[in-house]
């Protein structure tokens, strides 16, 4: 009888350790509904989860939340997760440490990461021809999104409060949108705690090996545009 069950517990063992295994290689999932379309694809892809890098980066993908994003639809079906490239991952966790060491209780927030080009399809068409035309990449040549290498990020203090960096198209609501964008053309300008708190991401992300976007603050690409039309593909 001893030997039974020494043979018994051996065989669970072994299916345990199997068990361990599987899961320590199956793709890094976030906290999603089950069977979310857009971060299937990513997975497939090869794009990692951005917080199993570097668990102190915040996420709050705006293109899940109508009520945060200039279209006013979910777009990711709820997906709370940021995927990115790992190369470009690695970068981002690079930045963190960067932005810790001059400020210990702040932290990036990613608005955006890896998008889909049917998304951007669809973003682009509710905004072509129109003044925010330029903010959406045109889909037909792939935005930097689509591949996997960008970033939307801001930044935000110990409490939780994201730093005030001036005109921002996140969380807004359409009268506010409107406003901004006069004030933008008016040429009202940045108080000197907005280009303070605009300098520090740039620098930040700079150092860490980003290239910014001149019009758009928060954009962020981890890899030169041609480097990665040339190596990378697009994510539909």
């Amino acid at each position: 009888m001893g030997r039974f069950a020494d043979g018994y517990r051996v065989r669970w063992a072994m299916v345990l350790a199997c068990a361990v295994v599987c899961l320590s290689h199956h793709p890094a999932r976030g906290d999603n509904a089950p069977g979310n379309r857009i971060e299937a694809r990513f997975i497939k892809a090869g794009l990692v989860n951005v917080r199993r890098i570097n668990p102190d980066i915040r996420v709050d993908l705006v293109n899940s939340d109508p009520k945060k994003n200039f279209f006013r639809k979910n777009f990711y079906g709820g997906l709370k997760t940021a995927y990115l490239r790992k190369e470009v991952a690695l970068k981002l966790s690079r930045a963190q440490k960067i932005l810790r060491s001059k400020h210990p209780g702040y932290a990036l927030l990613i608005l955006d990461a890896a998008r889909p080009r049917s998304v951007s399809r669809k973003m682009y068409q509710q905004v072509k021809g129109t003044k925010y035309q330029r903010f959406v990449a045109n889909p037909d040549k792939g935005s930097m999104h689509n591949y996997g290498i960008a970033v939307d990020i801001t930044i935000v203090d110990a409490s939780g409060n994201e730093l005030d960096m001036g005109y921002s198209p996140f969380r807004k609501s359409t009268p506010e949108l409107y406003w901004l964008f006069v004030k933008k053309k008016l040429g009202v300008k940045l108080s000197d705690r907005q280009k303070k708190n605009r300098r520090l991401l740039a620098d930040t992300m700079v150092q860490a090996g980003f290239l910014p976007l001149g019009f758009e603050w928060w954009h962020f690409n981890g890899l030169p545009k041609a480097q990665v039309r040339k190596r990378l593909t697009i994510i539909e």
